[in-house]
């Protein structure tokens, strides 16, 4: 006759649940189970053991899974990992400490100082010394972008001092901290910050610009020529959105950038004005002049009105699209004579 083999003794860590334990006996005696059976699950949960694995811990074969049950956990699992994956609207962040902002007038930019506008008027161009001076901050967009006060507020404009990498106000900010895209549409007298546009532009071309025209083009000079320089200002300038065409003249180190969305262009002039690229260049931004080539100019119109109609496409519900295209396939029908 075998001996008996001793008793195993196992920790208890935590005190079992009696509701489980108890509806698991009512469970196991209704499906007509026997008693045997029915105490060894009540023991392993008393005891705290995975009925996955053996007392040393081992995966027991006999308890694993079906393939297409272990394909569906599996399925469940990415399901869960991906939703946990997708991040949550984060907040702007202050570029700048508020405590170290100095309360200072405006710039002196004119020969009038305007004191219910609280800025200069008369000045047509920039002064020398502050063209040549390097840019106080930069912008981050991979960084600092986020949602502000402007995101629950319709008609908000973005935030000029975001753009420049100086806005020490963050989530409290009421203008848009993110760059601008096709479906920001604003009137064609003011830009992507809210500033007021001329009838025409200023002579040295800087400035806001000019309601007449749609100016998606802008001026960079005193660029460090280098082997790779339009590789190095392709990807200084494409932080700032789509870009259309880049051309570089290494023999007067300017280049001449056009992005897809003229409100891009606009806040690159801002956010790359008295910077640098790859070296220690301090570049000169500003709006480039009309092409005065026919060719070009029917270009640029075309790209407007193609613009134009994907910003009011993209506005419209998704349903009354397909109605529309659906209606334009249709062959139109010939009208009886």
């Amino acid at each position: 006759m075998a001996s008996p083999e001793p008793e195993q003794v196992f920790q208890i860590d935590e005190v079992p649940d009696e509701t489980a334990v108890s509806q698991l006996r009512k469970k196991d005696s209704s499906n007509g189970s026997n008693d045997d059976q029915g105490e060894e699950v009540v023991n392993i949960l008393e005891l705290g053991i995975d009925p996955t694995t053996t007392e040393t811990g081992v995966a027991n074969p006999d308890n694993e899974t079906k393939d297409g049950d272990t394909d569906k956990n599996l399925e469940k699992a990415v399901v869960k990992k991906d939703k946990k994956k997708k991040k949550r609207a984060r907040p702007a962040r202050p570029q700048v400490d508020p405590s170290q902002v100095p309360e200072r007038p405006p710039p002196q930019t004119g020969t009038v100082f305007n004191i219910w506008y609280n800025k200069w008027s008369g000045g047509d161009r920039e002064d020398k010394y502050i063209s040549q001076t390097k840019a106080e901050g930069r912008c981050n967009i991979a960084k600092d972008a986020g949602y502000t006060k402007a995101d629950n507020i319709p008609g908000s404009y973005f935030c000029l001092f975001f753009a420049r990498g100086l806005c020490p106000n963050g989530k409290n900010c009421n203008y848009f901290h993110r760059l601008p895209n096709i479906t920001d549409i604003f009137n064609p007298n003011v830009d992507c910050f809210g500033r007021d546009k001329r009838s025409d532009y200023r002579d040295d071309m800087g400035g806001v610009g000019s309601f007449m025209r749609q100016n998606r083009t802008i001026y960079v000079g005193r660029i460090t020529v280098s082997d790779d320089i339009e590789e190095v200002v392709a990807r200084h300038f494409a932080e700032w959105g789509d870009i259309e065409r880049i051309r570089v003249l290494n023999s007067r180190g300017v280049g001449f950038i056009t992005y897809v969305n003229e409100a891009n262009a606009q806040f690159a002039k801002e956010a790359m004005a008295h910077q640098s690229l790859d070296h220690n260049e301090i570049l000169n931004v500003r709006w480039a002049t009309v092409d005065p080539n026919p060719l070009a100019k029917a270009r640029e119109q075309r790209k407007l009105e193609e613009q134009a109609a994907e910003a009011v496409r993209r506005m419209l519900p998704p349903d009354f699209l397909e109605q529309l295209n659906a209606g334009a396939l249709q062959p139109a029908k010939k009208r009886k004579t």
